[in-house]
């Protein structure tokens, strides 16, 4: 069994590439996702952009919306 490291990585591109308030964060998030129709999924794996959130959050939550963890 794999322990659990308790060392955590600061957020380096928070305020940068996305926004460093949480709760504007989610919201933006929870907008993109929402706005997505799962229409070409289950996807197995994707190619999503990884740009500031301001250029790709849309884009990228697409992709990854059509990902369904539970689906083999």
């Amino acid at each position: 069994m794999m322990q659990q490291s308790s060392m955590q990585r600061r957020a380096t591109h928070a305020g940068s590439w996305y926004t460093s308030s949480v709760i504007q964060l989610n919201g933006q998030l929870e907008s993109w996702l929402s706005m997505v129709d799962v229409s070409h999924g289950p996807a197995k794996a994707i190619i999503s952009p990884h740009a500031g959130y301001q250029y790709c959050g849309a884009c990228a939550a697409y992709a990854y919306k059509q990902i369904d963890p539970q689906s083999t």
